[in-house]
């Protein structure tokens, strides 16, 4: 803004540079498309990581070849990548229903599913906590039993770990209100034979939130608080459906917290805590201390004499006495951990002479573990340690999950080139800023790739083809020069595109689903992670390939090619992968399906149209600022410069041909390119011409004896 002087001085003011500088994009960003064994289906999911994938995909799944390529392309370079689960209409959801009603008129009334189908490598419990009712009568296995568990947790019964859904009412309490809420707990945990679950491990929903301010939720779809509103969209592990509609109620399910009992106690209770005295009065070993660990976390110490009083510790008058300051002691020792906060101790139900100590937690990692603390005979004086664990039955357990390996006739092309309203197959990619290489792991089917070319031109995208396994280079060579295009499904020679490459063969990789032997996948997950290798290293404009450009994890191809069959497939633009004694694994060609030699295309090359896929993305996006600026010499020098100066910095960094800038590229944008014609209709022509840098494919030796000079 100008400056108004007012007084007499000296006014200082900024004034624009007109610089805007033009960020050059990413350029091996890589969207994966195909099945996997869980996780969303037709939502482009973010991974920085194989981690993230397996996190949000289960993982390694022998009939994926998605997982498996994610894999490679992390393993050969990859650092950042978009994937896309689609899923067969054979793929099973997991699932549980819960009944609901009393008497002869139980029916189902409440749906949970797994937020999206597939095999989960996770365990997911349900539990139903009916709102205590206002009469003090009850039935057996009730909902005063579940509500009293989680709430006070000052009993449990030795049934506790039931895993059936029971009726809230048996008819024997006439007197009872009948509940008209309830609460709905889940519990998701890994799949874990190994080891243990981590805490970090565990995911656990309680619905409603307590961010809702409701405390129970109903069946009454007019209520704020009905479950499906408040479930659905909200839980990162289920969703749920009302499928009676009247507002039934589901049954109670009884708790499942893990438990430990110990042997009967015999010991002279009065003795303890304090320490045990020899024949001469003398303290021998203390009794005051235990280990405790509940739900395999960390462990930790259990004392019972008062801090500060360990020498004169009161002494205990009974087992009641000793069960209620266990639990008194534990509750002590992590506030705001629910298996700490609700843990009881309790004497068995039946007997007087035996402890039961039950995690405050419910699900199927609940558990409860004493150690003996060195030093310390209280764990054997309460015979904790040789007391019998119990590990958390499960409740309503969510199962029927599948991997719908199985495709339907046709289903193929319509999983991968689904809805574009809603999102479906590729085009759950429209949600997602940049992505600079596609991926179909397997998918061979022009048909198929024909549409994903399409996406790839809209999206300035490059895709990375494969070719079908078992093939030899003849039949390569006839899919890429059929004369009968879309006579056999995977004929590629209809996919004549400067978007796209293909490589052959099917590289073999170990396969740690079984034991490291080698099986062989798609070249496509490999090929993706040398791209972002070869671009961090050296540069989009680099071809990714020869002999730095080697494909780690490879042990062997399907076909190993030699130089004759190499020969004859180069020329069709198929990028050959081969091994060299020298140089290992490595990629061996550098050419664009449309890189035929009779083509004669401007884009042969993939570091040529993958260079100017990054400036045509790179100009645009940094050119936005000037969208609405007058259109005048002003805006066009800026333009000029802030391009020229993007320009010049890749000439350093040997983007281009050219000794000089002048030989390597050219930017025009003045009244010559605009003409008042274009001026009136608001449009300003910015012409930018690069000389791309191209491979040398065929390095030709030319060798010449020279003859000694004859003597005049």
């Amino acid at each position: 803004m100008p400056i108004r002087p007012t007084y007499p001085g000296v006014y200082v003011q900024e004034i624009p540079s007109g610089i805007h500088t033009i960020t050059g994009v990413a350029t091996s960003i890589t969207a994966f498309i195909g099945q996997a064994k869980s996780g969303p289906v037709n939502v482009a999911t973010h991974i920085l990581s194989f981690a993230d994938y397996e996190r949000n995909f289960g993982g390694l799944d022998s009939t994926s070849y998605m997982s498996y390529a994610v894999q490679q392309f992390f393993l050969n370079g990859g650092s950042e990548a978009w994937v896309v689960r689609v899923a067969s209409q054979s793929t099973g959801t997991d699932t549980t229903v819960l009944n609901g009603g009393t008497g002869t008129s139980t029916k189902p009334v409440l749906q949970i599913s797994a937020l999206s189908p597939g095999q989960s490598d996770r365990f997911t419990d349900v539990f139903i906590e009916l709102k205590p009712s206002q009469s003090s009568s009850s039935s057996s296995g009730g909902a005063t039993s579940s509500g009293s568990s989680s709430s006070s947790g000052s009993s449990k019964s030795s049934g506790g770990t039931t895993g059936s859904s029971s009726s809230s009412s048996s008819g024997g309490a006439s007197s009872a209100t009948a509940p008209t809420s309830f609460k709905l707990n889940i519990v998701s945990v890994p799949k874990k034979t190994d080891s243990p679950n981590a805490p970090a491990d565990i995911v656990v929903e309680s619905f409603p939130l307590s961010s809702t301010g409701f405390k129970w939720l109903t069946m009454n779809k007019t209520d704020p608080n009905y479950v499906v509103t408040q479930v659905n969209g909200t839980s990162q592990l289920v969703t749920v459906t009302d499928l009676a509609g009247d507002g039934t109620l589901p049954s109670a399910t009884s708790p499942n917290n893990g438990e430990l009992t110990s042997g009967a106690v015999n010991t002279d209770l009065t003795t303890l805590p304090k320490g045990k005295l020899d024949a001469h009065g003398n303290p021998q070993t203390p009794a005051q201390s235990f280990r405790i660990t509940l739900d395999h976390t960390t462990p930790y110490t259990v004392t019972l004499a008062p801090t500060g009083q360990s020498n004169q510790p009161r002494k205990f008058t009974d087992l009641q006495d000793v069960a209620d300051t266990i639990q008194a002691a534990v509750r002590a020792l992590k506030k705001g951990d629910p298996a700490f906060d609700n843990f009881t101790c309790t004497l068995k139900q039946g007997s007087q002479n035996q402890l039961l100590l039950a995690s405050g937690s419910y699900g199927r990692n609940s558990s409860v573990e004493v150690l003996k603390l060195a030093g310390d005979t209280l764990a054997d004086d309460l015979q904790l340690v040789n007391g019998t664990a119990a590990s958390a039955a499960t409740s309503l357990e969510l199962t029927g999950g599948s991997a719908g390996t199985t495709l339907l006739t046709g289903e193929e092309f319509d999983m991968f080139i689904g809805s574009r309203a809603k999102f479906e197959g590729i085009y759950a990619l429209d949600k997602v800023d940049l992505v600079n290489l596609i991926c179909l792991p397997g998918v061979y089917d022009s048909k198929i790739l024909s549409f994903v070319d399409a996406y790839c031109q809209e999206r300035r995208s490059f895709m990375i083809v494969d070719p079908k396994s078992g093939q030899s280079p003849n039949d390569v060579y006839n899919d890429m020069t059929s004369s009968d295009p879309g006579s056999v499904v995977e004929d590629l020679g209809a996919i004549k595109t400067d978007h796209g490459a293909i490589y052959y063969p099917w590289p073999e990789l170990p396969d740690p689903l079984n034991n490291g032997n080698l099986r062989i996948f798609p070249p496509c997950g490999v090929i993706a992670g040398l791209y972002a290798r070869t671009d961090s290293n050296r540069g989009v404009w680099k071809s990714p390939a020869g002999t730095e450009a080697t494909l780690a994890g490879v042990q062997a191809f399907e076909y190993m090619l030699n130089n004759s069959e190499n020969g004859i497939l180069n020329p069709q633009g198929v990028n050959c992968l081969r091994f060299f004694p020298v140089y290992g694994f490595v990629s061996w060609g550098a050419r664009t399906l449309r890189g035929s030699d009779d083509a004669g295309s401007e884009y042969k090359y993939v570091a040529v149209r993958r260079t100017a896929l990054f400036l045509e993305e790179s100009l645009l996006r940094g050119l936005q600022w000037a969208v609405f600026e007058p259109n005048d010499e002003p805006l066009w020098a800026q333009i000029r410069l802030n391009v020229g100066a993007f320009m010049q910095d890749l000439f350093r960094k040997g983007a281009f041909q050219g000794k000089t800038p002048r030989d390597a590229y050219f930017v025009k944008c003045d009244s010559e390119t605009t003409t008042q014609e274009d001026i009136d209709h608001g449009i300003v022509n910015v012409v930018v011409g690069f000389a791309p840098l191209k491979p040398a494919e065929f390095v030709i030796i030319s060798l010449q004896q020279i003859a000694g000079q004859l003597q005049a």
